[in-house]
């Protein structure tokens, strides 16, 4: 276990960089109609349009989320080591399990009956008495269920599992790994994370949601959140110098943007001779089966997310590894604005339906708009109820 006590801020300040990209992915799907959102305002986007909002989309998805499983695993073993089983166990349930309820009962219901009512989400209902008790019949399945929360639902079941395993394996000791020896870990961690979204998507093609949850990604989100715990037994993150995490991070924004763009355009999605975007091209698409596209995609988007990850940690911990008031703030309040962004973002980009502009541009007002407010609310007024300041 490690000695030290020293607060690792850089990592506090990229989880709240990456709720807010978190906000303005969904805003990108609002406008994009690229996924399933509560609210998607159809509006043509034209070729570029569309192949902006389409590689931003995917640079965003590629890694966002396994990078907060990552960081979350780093956190894990020294939260058990502190607190043991039970309340270890207590505690991810009060602060995960709790809230994803709250928000399966209360959050999502007030949105889809509120701000986008419709056959959609309402099935017709003429009460929201009647509303209501299709929605607690079938758990909200039918609707987007616990919605952003499922990350909480899937943290605490990975969390309740390395417990469990925990109490039938000792813990190791910490060791530090050997410079030469991170990109080979790196390379590895690519290779197990290509290997396992190619095998999870011959099941989960992409585009298939259950309860909330992008089960094609999950490969992702297990294997980086165990590499978190391997990383922190391992000292893995202070490994990362400077120069391996540049390279590391400008080979990610390649292959997020530059590269990305080109594996559109081989595998027939992009036609520059006439700019359109071909939704079925010949040979199939990203989402499943077995393929060269399905290979290279799932290669490249491992790629993109390791790549980040670690580009990232290692540009956080030497710019961004500090803490004043308002990153304090901004920190304390994060995990309520990944919670309850949803309803902030949709009243948004609501009223902001009679602007008549071009899609991107209303993106980036929705953005500047979204982000500041979701912190703001979040801080003043949701983490102000008692029952929220305990559980968040």
């Amino acid at each position: 276990m490690k000695g030290t006590v020293k607060r690792e801020y850089y990592i506090d300040n990229l989880r709240t960089m990456i709720i807010a990209l978190v906000i303005m992915l969904h805003l990108a799907v609002t406008y994009s109609s690229l996924g399933l959102w509560y609210y998607n305002e159809r509006v043509a986007n034209g070729f570029f349009g569309q192949m902006f909002f389409a590689t931003f989309q995917t640079f965003a998805q590629s890694f966002s989320m396994g990078l907060m499983f990552l960081l979350a695993g780093y956190f894990t073993p020294a939260s058990f080591d502190k607190k043991g089983f039970g309340k270890f166990f207590i505690d991810r349930f009060r602060r995960l399990v709790i809230p994803a309820l709250l928000y399966l009962l209360i959050v999502t219901p007030f949105v889809c009956w509120t701000e986008v009512p419709g056959r959609p989400f309402t099935e017709g209902a003429a009460t929201f008495t009647e509303f209501y008790g299709n929605y607690l019949r079938t758990g909200g399945m039918k609707l987007l269920g616990i919605g952003p929360m499922w990350f909480a639902v899937a943290l605490f079941g990975f969390s309740v599992f390395y417990a469990l395993a925990r109490l039938l394996l000792p813990a190791t000791g910490t060791y530090n790994s050997e410079k030469k020896e991170v990109n080979l870990v790196l390379a590895a961690a690519i290779s197990a994370v290509a290997a396992g979204a190619f095998l999870l998507r011959l099941f989960f093609p992409i585009g298939s949601i259950f309860w909330g949850m992008q089960l094609c990604y999950f490969s992702q989100y297990v294997l980086l959140f165990a590499a978190g715990i391997f990383a922190y037994r391992k000292n893995f993150f202070e490994r990362l110098t400077p120069a391996t995490g540049k390279k590391w991070l400008a080979a990610g924004l390649i292959a997020s943007t530059a590269g990305l763009i080109a594996l559109k355009i081989a595998a027939g999605m992009y036609d520059l001779s006439t700019f359109t975007i071909v939704t079925n091209p010949p040979g199939g698409t990203f989402a499943g089966g077995v393929s060269w596209k399905t290979i290279s995609y799932a290669i490249l988007e491992s790629f993109i997310a390791v790549s980040l990850s670690a580009g990232l940690i290692t540009l956080f911990r030497e710019k961004v590894n500090f803490s004043n008031s308002l990153t304090t703030s901004l920190t304390g309040s994060s995990f309520a604005v990944y919670m309850f962004h949803p309803p902030i973002i949709i009243a948004v980009t609501l009223a902001m339906q009679a602007l008549l502009i071009l899609p991107v541009a209303k993106w980036v007002i929705a953005s500047v708009i979204s982000v500041p407010l979701c912190f703001v609310l979040a801080y003043f007024v949701f983490l102000k109820i008692p029952i929220l300041k305990r559980i968040l």
